[in-house]
């Protein structure tokens, strides 16, 4: 073996095991939102769609400048004819002037002829013809000169491809926001679960608790059926978080294509959502931009339709042959006539001075088109800054009341530890210990529920602002 394939041999082998243990680490990790972000933007079929009605009109904005591009084109064509020629004529008067002839002889004196008028007789005759005849040829054109319709026509592609890009970002931001609110849906579902599990080792515990001291008679049997039905609200919570958690899981799996199973392994902490960068208000959205491009596109369109009463302007270059064989005028054959090669190159012209007021009812729709557009931008942008004070002040709220939940949660907890105590010192009733832990349990779940409405509530800010991106998330 040489040296060089043994290098090449090493490098092949450092980088399948690195790709394998890259690999290896990527599929233990969990699942955080930005992978499921990701899985759900490459998975999206209507992202999918709109990508390719992008791509179209990339195709229609080349197609535009291809008419700058010469064409050849290859043309040939055989036909059999054969027919009769009609021929009539009237008397055709013809004058001869007069002419001298010059001596034949020397010495003998040149011949003067006077002028003499002859008629050719007229006729009136029917000539059969028939023949084989063909044609064929190449024949480029090159559009030099469009009236400057093409240039206007290609730049309204641009910006109707800006408004179609500023679209997909906003489907793009709709599903962004959709999928994370159900990712931190499951979040909350999770620590639901967690409370839940703490609440009912507790629960069972004081169960055995309170079963013995029915038994001595230290509570009733009202007391003790307080911690049956204790249970039964826990068991019903339970179901509900099962139910719940099997729909999220569902319909992550039909946003994401991600396996249920993988989805069901997520375990994350619901914690509020900062928000830093708001950029300018809500003048970033893709709507507004969409708007715009949407207008110069419009624009474009219409300079084009005025400028096609300009003059355009055809090169063009042919290179053709034409014959007759086997052919007969009357008695007179035709073994070949041909005209090869027939070659021309020119110049073409062709100026539509009226086409009937056609250009002028387009001219009249695409400004109905504009200004239909710049009304509803007016309006669009009307309901923009509406919605986004709205988000600004539902975040303000929530974030507010998120730490308002918090310390009624930290005082809930600390109040259900102070109850437990004083209940195992005989101090209050078993019913005084259930409230607590239901008080607990309830402003738990609350917290959690505003937690999960401040962070919804970020989402819908960032989509205001037109700043949402899996980046900053």
């Amino acid at each position: 073996m040489t040296r060089r394939f043994l290098i090449t041999i090493s490098f092949c082998l450092f980088f399948i095991f690195n790709a394998a243990y890259t690999f290896a680490q990527t599929s233990n990790n969990d699942l955080d939102l930005q992978k499921v972000l990701y899985a759900a933007l490459d998975y999206n079929k209507s992202l999918k769609n709109n990508l390719l009605d992008i791509e179209k009109s990339e195709e229609v904005k080349k197609s535009i400048k291809h008419t700058y591009i010469p064409t050849l084109e290859l043309g040939g064509s055989y036909a059999y004819t054969s027919g009769k020629l009609n021929l009539e004529t009237d008397v055709f008067p013809v004058t001869i002037p007069s002419f001298t002839l010059p001596p034949l002889i020397p010495g003998i004196p040149a011949i003067e002829l006077p002028p003499t008028g002859i008629d050719i007789p007229a006729l009136n005759q029917n000539i059969d013809f028939k023949g084989n005849v063909w044609m064929g040829g190449l024949t480029a054109k090159w559009t030099l000169f469009t009236g400057l319709k093409a240039p206007y026509l290609s730049k309204a592609m641009e910006h109707k491809i800006e408004a179609q890009e500023q679209m997909y970002k906003l489907e793009e931001a709709n599903l962004i926001t959709e999928v994370a609110s159900y990712y931190d849906k499951l979040a909350l579902l999770e620590q639901t679960k967690r409370l839940l599990e703490i609440e009912t080792k507790r629960l069972e515990k004081e169960t055995i608790v309170a079963k013995k001291a029915l038994e001595q008679g230290l509570i009733t049997q009202h007391e003790f059926q307080k911690v049956e039905i204790a249970q039964l609200k826990l068991a019903s919570k339970q179901l509900e978080y099962d139910g719940g958690k099997e729909l999220l899981l569902l319909k992550l799996h039909q946003l994401t294509g991600i396996d249920v199973s993988r989805l069901s392994t997520i375990k994350v902490e619901l914690t509020p959502r900062l928000v830093n960068d708001l950029g300018n208000s809500y003048l970033n959205r893709p709507e507004l931009a969409a708007l715009d491009e949407a207008t110069k596109a419009t624009e474009y369109q219409y300079k084009s339709e005025i400028n096609g009463y300009l003059p355009k302007i055809q090169a063009f270059a042919s290179h053709q042959y034409a014959g007759i064989h086997n052919g007969n005028l009357g008695d007179l054959g035709v073994n070949e006539l041909s005209l090869y090669p027939l070659n021309s190159l020119g110049l073409g012209m062709k100026w539509e001075l009226f086409d009937g007021l056609e250009t002028k009812g387009k001219r009249d729709q695409i400004k109905i088109d504009l200004e239909k557009t710049r009304n509803k931008k007016e309006e669009v942008n009307d309901l923009l800054e509406l919605n986004y004070k709205n988000c600004l002040i539902q975040f303000n709220n929530l974030t507010a009341q998120t730490k308002l939940k918090d310390k009624q949660m930290q005082t809930a907890n600390k109040s259900l530890d102070i109850s437990y105590k004083e209940y195992q010192n005989g101090l209050i009733h078993l019913s005084d210990f259930l409230e607590s832990q239901a008080e607990y349990t309830s402003t738990t779940l609350d917290y959690y529920d505003t937690v999960w409405a401040q962070r919804n509530s970020a989402l819908e800010l960032l989509k205001a602002t037109g700043s949402l991106q899996v980046q900053k998330l």
